[in-house]
């Protein structure tokens, strides 16, 4: 990989003036795509959508909308709102994204706090809400509520400056304990974490939860989310 990537289109989203020396990693995630027969897209020409804004190494895995670049310079709110019109433009249908700087990625990771119960990681399950891609990472330790032998009790957590939004804050409040045993939750600044040992298909927790969360937020499981971890590694080592 040189420096400096490929030439940018003119116009796009990495051709803007202040490039770095050293291409900076990103993940990008997006919700409800090639699902059943509906909101089908390609690989290719998912990887096309950020290729055609002059981002390099693009990478995608498995078919679910998960993506791996580099961009030449930062990225904020204003370049995430360019490759959600990129993709419709190509997918013919609007999709929100997160996209998260790599440090900002591995440091949801490795803040988790249920890796300790979930002994399933196809079920353990992290939401990821969105963010500035260029805020730092968030604060180290997890806004809490479980133990490792027992389930949650309702813990309030608040997003700040999500991404694809208007900038306002989204709150919300975990579920309580006692609605949804065996399964656990725990919240960070920009994630919710959360054990499905009956797995997520049998979740008890209602879809009004997920609702409050805003049209922008997307899940991983724990194996997913480790496998595009360790591309971010391979790139940043």
């Amino acid at each position: 990989m040189s420096a400096a990537g490929p030439a940018a289109p003119a116009g796009s989203v990495a051709s803007a003036a202040g490039m770095a020396a050293v291409p900076q990693q990103y993940v990008g995630l997006v919700r409800g795509i090639n699902v059943g027969g509906n909101n089908r897209i390609t690989m290719a020409d998912f990887r096309a959508v950020f290729e055609g804004l002059g981002f390099s190494d693009v990478k995608t895995l498995l078919q679910s909308g998960n993506v791996v670049f580099a961009s030449a310079r930062p990225l904020g709110l204003a370049d995430v709102a360019a490759i959600e019109r990129a993709f419709e433009a190509a997918a013919g249908f609007r999709a929100g994204f997160v996209v998260l700087s790599a440090a900002q990625f591995l440091a949801i990771l490795d803040q988790n706090p249920l890796l300790a119960v979930g002994t399933d990681l196809s079920r353990l399950v992290v939401t990821f809400l969105p963010q500035a891609p260029d805020a730092a990472p968030a604060a180290t330790s997890a806004t809490s509520a479980t133990s490792a032998t027992s389930a949650t009790s309702a813990t309030s957590a608040t997003s700040a400056t999500p991404a694809g939004s208007s900038g306002a804050a989204t709150s919300f409040e975990l579920p309580e304990a006692d609605a949804t045993l065996p399964e656990v939750f725990a919240a960070s600044q920009y994630a919710i974490y959360s054990w499905h040992p009956d797995g997520i298909s049998n979740s008890r927790v209602p879809a009004t939860f997920w609702k409050r969360l805003g049209p922008v937020y997307t899940a991983r499981n724990v194996n997913t989310a480790n496998k595009l971890a360790a591309l971010l590694r391979a790139r940043t080592a």
